[in-house]
């Protein structure tokens, strides 16, 4: 009996400890882009997000214009920006009005620039070309209206990353002259 709660035991640890990477190579631009993982070639179009599963290590990366860049995959998930794009990363409160103000974030406050605009708050500019996924939901994906708050818990936070155009949509600037157009995020 022993043996066997063991054995159960170590195959949920070691069920646990991933040998993968999950890669997601993101495009915000208007035109498909290739990237190539070693030897396996990408296309990503068009403002799309491209999944890859790898093993954790060094890779090479290669980019469309010939860069070539070798990283040491550790971590669970990253995010390939090959077109080298600026994103920022905020969170988004939901709970009762009543405890917002007592919401503790996981970024810090602080002044950040993002597209020449600078700001103050709890926002973090990701513009990398590799970068650990430290959010719950990534460009182009829309944040739940409502969520199902755990019960004792007064609210909770879900970390987005908005590429250019959601925050210029958020903003309310007209992009409609832009070949750059995404649908408006919905609150």
């Amino acid at each position: 009996m022993k043996n066997l709660i063991f054995i159960t035991l170590l195959t949920l640890t070691l069920g646990s400890c991933s040998s993968n990477v999950d890669l997601a190579i993101d495009n915000p631009s208007s035109e498909a882009i290739i990237v190539k993982i070693d030897t396996l070639l990408v296309e990503v179009p068009a403002k799309e997000v491209v999944w890859v599963e790898m093993g954790k290590g060094e890779h090479q990366v290669t980019l469309e214009n010939d860069s070539i860049v070798k990283f040491d995959f550790q971590q669970e998930a990253y995010m390939l920006n090959p077109t080298l794009s600026e994103y920022i990363m905020m969170e988004e409160y939901y709970g009762s009005p009543a405890f917002q103000n007592s919401a503790v974030s996981t970024i810090p406050n602080k002044k950040i620039t993002f597209l020449g605009i600078e700001l103050e708050g709890n926002y973090e500019v990701v513009k990398n070309l590799i970068t650990p996924v430290k959010w719950e939901y990534g460009p182009r994906e829309v944040l739940p209206e409502m969520i199902e708050i755990e019960e004792g818990d007064n609210y909770t936070l879900l970390t987005k990353l908005y590429d250019t155009l959601e925050i210029l949509n958020m903003m309310g600037q007209d992009t409609s002259s832009s070949d750059e157009v995404t649908e408006p995020l919905t609150e």
